[in-house]
């Protein structure tokens, strides 16, 4: 047992020291056994942090025009970037440490929504991230390791066919439940379960 806790103890440490105060503030808001899991998997979370850093840098510099004709860049950029980690993720630490991060990330977002007001996270949210979160595993189980570029061309071509999901909402983007009736921001953002909807990405 006090081998346990003082392997524990270095892991901590080593975390701390080891990451940015991003992915520590991300780190104290995660459920206990999502802590435990990261910190006994000290190689995985390092992988993780570098990869995501990566992705989130190309995802900014995502061209709408170049792969959708809508008007949802937004939207259309945060597909990109939950495929795109998924897909990378599983090339360098698997497919089921993959949906794993990605499930804890969406219960701290969870977790985010009931300690802050207005947070942006919701449940239609999280189902949405989810589903593109299963295309980025897919698509890796599909092709393999393969470059970036047709990598990228393949997210495109996944939204502009409509296989991604994305929040339904109006040209002014603004929320609308299935009867396209406005959701007003003050109405979702303090409720996790609400009236928004997903659509398929290339409505």
């Amino acid at each position: 047992m006090t081998k346990k806790i003082i392997i524990t103890i270095i892991l901590i440490f080593f975390f701390k020291i080891s990451f940015s105060q991003n992915f520590k503030e991300i780190f104290l808001n995660m459920d206990c056994r999502d802590k435990v899991w990261i910190i006994t998997r000290p190689s995985t979370a390092i992988k993780t942090k570098k990869i995501a850093k990566q992705v989130s840098k190309l995802s900014s510099n995502y061209q709408k025009d170049k792969y959708s004709e809508s008007t949802s860049y937004d939207q259309e950029q945060d597909i990109f970037r939950h495929i795109f980690l998924m897909y990378k993720l599983s090339s360098k630490i698997g497919i089921d440490k993959s949906r794993r991060i990605g499930d804890i990330y969406e219960r701290y977002n969870e977790n985010i929504f009931y300690k802050k007001s207005n947070s942006g996270y919701d449940k239609a949210g999280e189902m949405m991230d989810k589903f593109n979160n299963e295309i980025g595993l897919y698509l890796f189980m599909k092709l393999g390791k393969v470059h970036d570029e047709i990598i990228i061309q393949e997210i495109g071509n996944q939204i502009k066919e409509g296989n991604a999901r994305k929040i339904k909402k109006d040209s002014k983007n603004s929320s609308l439940t299935i009867d396209n009736k406005i959701i007003k921001d003050s109405i979702w953002k303090k409720n996790w379960e609400n009236e928004r909807v997903l659509i398929q990405s290339n409505k």
